[in-house]
């Protein structure tokens, strides 16, 4: 007896599903359901919701070649009966689904078929249209089936397209879009707009790819607290955040799963995230092994980065420690990237020049170092000069340079600080940074008696290191302006002479307590210097003789100038001459203080500062004595 064949008989598409072939071989020949088509093709109602379907008989009701079926089939050959398939992918029973189909309404509406990708259990969604996968009727609510009238039509009679789906985030969408683009063996895309490793996940096979899809949901689930991780559209979810931006996010999910190990965790990192290690470097289900490395660099990353609570097996860092900059190091291999002995490097970590922290190792100790927090320097190949060679080199005097290296302003990039010595590349490092200031001109001659040279400032003999050190700092920022270069050497560089003499006398009246020279008094009250040392002696300001001289605290200063002001600094604002304005506030009537001076021109005149206001009234006033009554020359 012959078997019936189909009046319609399409060929199937090299991505349909094939339970979708049969639905829509069904909807082209005018059955109601597929059920016909099956017992056409004689098979038995178990036979059709296993991945095990014989494609055989429906090759022959279809009049279609057998091989035609079999490359869209579930079942593997008779040597791997425990395999399924999908597209020639080998895969777990577990990993597909022919019994409850989800799909995209659109997506079959644009292509005409039913694409295999959505028997896989993760396939939750369409990364295409990014919305979650129709799985139950819009109309009457049910579950669907494989066995309806048509592809886009349920067994009530409902329009599958009259649904609206929710959406889904990108990363969601991009990483659903690798799994399809692997099932149907697309290109990778151009596109990446989540960060995901796309070009790494796409070199894996599918399996590999679904398990660790599977293994980063499951666990970062129960870093967030969660008792169930069976839920694949909340796996999907999840793992597409693990993956975005990559590695970030899976760096954060180790961090979190670290959060939540006892405090007296010990041992190696492999050991102490042994679960997660064990499903993404060890399962089975992940072959070749080669494909997941980019998952160990970043969790090499972690370890050796972002983990300071254990050590790192040395067979894993051989293997792909080269690819990752290791920021926790014992001490033995610090001792090894800074070329010293374990002796050298025991002195720094004693001296805290080198963070370090202790983990348990079984029952010992092992002692870990922050190379990101050990500023330390190998010692470069080149010259190595000594203190005063380096200063003449330098146009420094040989203790001002030491006294910049051990304050950080000479940085030491090139030599070990156990080392004693000036490298020459730090030294040039520095001339560089100093010459880089103010490039050498043929004009700097011409402003040479506004300016003075850095070299006479460094080797002069009033300051002391620390205030030359100070000015060399200003230099550097820029508070002290460079106008030129006499001959091209740092010691040549031309410093604004006033702006020069300010930071000085700045620096020297704060190392005073807060107290001016003379000199500068005499600047601020516009008056001659001699006439400070009266005014102390008068009562009107407050000094005190110090080793270098005398010292007027700032505070007195602030209080005469609210109180008195100079004639001398009023003429100068007027265009006059201090003589014209004391014998006006004679005619005046204004009272005058005259202070005792050194000077040729007689005592200095001043006078209350509320009175500046009758200088130029025109009418007279009678003023009462504005200081004490022995004060010398009130007028």
């Amino acid at each position: 007896m012959s078997t019936p064949l189909l009046v319609r008989h399409p060929a199937p598409h090299r991505t349909e599903s094939l339970l979708g072939y049969v639905l829509r071989l069904s909807e082209n020949n005018g059955y109601p359901s597929p059920w016909s088509v099956y017992r056409l093709a004689g098979m038995r109602q178990n036979e059709m919701r296993t991945t095990g379907i014989k494609v055989e008989k429906l090759a022959k009701i279809a009049s279609r070649p057998v091989s035609e079926l079999d490359d869209i089939a579930f079942a593997q050959s008779a040597k791997h009966q425990r395999w399924s398939r999908l597209l020639g992918h080998r895969l777990a029973p577990t990993d597909l689904n022919v019994t409850k189909p989800k799909l995209c309404p659109q997506c079959v509406s644009e292509k005409g078929f039913i694409e295999a990708h959505w028997h896989l259990e993760l396939m939750v969604a369409c990364p295409m249209h990014q919305c979650l996968a129709l799985s139950t009727c819009p109309k009457c609510g049910t579950r669907l089936s494989w066995f309806r009238p048509g592809l886009l039509e349920c067994r009530c009679g409902g329009n599958l397209q009259d649904g609206e789906l929710p959406s889904i985030s990108q990363a969601e969408a991009s990483l659903l879009d690798v799994i399809r683009r692997t099932v149907l063996a697309l290109p990778v895309p151009a596109e990446n707009r989540a960060s995901l490793p796309q070009d790494h996940l796409m070199k894996m096979n599918l399996r590999s790819i679904l398990a660790v899809v599977h293994t980063l949901g499951k666990h970062r689930m129960i870093a967030n607290g969660s008792t169930s991780w069976n839920d694949e559209r909340r796996a999907v979810e999840k793992a597409s955040h693990v993956l975005m931006n990559w590695p970030q996010h899976f760096i954060e999910l180790f961090v979190d799963i670290g959060q939540t190990l006892p405090a007296a965790t010990a041992g190696g990192v492999r050991k102490q995230f042994a679960s997660i290690y064990q499903a993404l470097f060890k399962s089975e289900a992940i072959r070749p092994r080669e494909d997941a490395d980019f998952l160990k660099v970043a969790f090499l990353d972690f370890a050796m980065n972002h983990w300071g609570r254990g050590f790192v097996d040395r067979k894993l860092v051989k293997v792909l420690g080269t690819n990752v900059a290791k920021r926790y190091l014992t001490q033995t291999e610090f001792a090894t990237q800074i070329g010293v002995e374990q002796s050298t490097v025991a002195r720094l970590l004693k001296s805290q020049k080198a963070s370090s922290r202790r983990v348990k190792c079984g029952k010992a100790e092992r002692i870990l170092v922050d190379a990101s927090q050990s500023q330390i320097p190998r010692t470069s190949p080149g010259k190595i000069f000594r203190n005063r060679d380096a200063a003449k080199h330098m146009g420094l005097s040989a203790s001002l340079l030491q006294f910049l290296k051990k304050a950080g302003v000479y940085e030491v990039n090139h030599l070990l600080p156990t080392r004693a010595g000036f490298h020459e590349l730090d030294i040039e490092a520095f001339r560089q940074r100093l010459l880089t200031l103010a490039p050498r001109s043929e004009s700097s001659s011409g402003v040479a008696q506004e300016c003075v040279a850095l070299r006479v400032v460094m080797q002069g003999h009033h300051d002391s290191l620390e205030i030359k050190m100070n000015v060399l700092r200003a230099v550097l920022s820029d508070k002290i302006a460079v106008v030129g270069n006499a001959d091209g050497t740092p010691g040549g560089l031309l410093l604004e002479r006033v702006a020069y003499h300010r930071f000085v006398e700045d620096v020297r009246n704060r190392a005073a307590g807060n107290a001016s020279t003379p000199a500068a008094v005499a600047r601020s009250l516009v008056c001659d210097g001699t006439t400070v040392p009266g005014l102390v002696r008068l009562g009107l300001l407050e000094g005190s003789e110090t080793p270098v001289g005398l010292r007027i605290t700032d505070d007195s200063i602030e209080v005469f100038k609210r109180q008195y002001v100079s004639l001398a600094s009023v003429a100068k604002s007027e265009g006059t001459t201090s003589r014209a304005m004391m014998r006006h506030c004679k005619e005046n009537g204004i009272n005058m203080l005259l202070v005792p001076t050194r000077r040729r021109g007689g005592p200095q005149p001043f006078i209350r500062l509320a009175d500046k206001r009758y200088l130029f009234s025109g009418a007279s006033q009678t003023l009462e004595s504005l200081v004490p009554a022995d004060a010398v020359g009130m007028q």
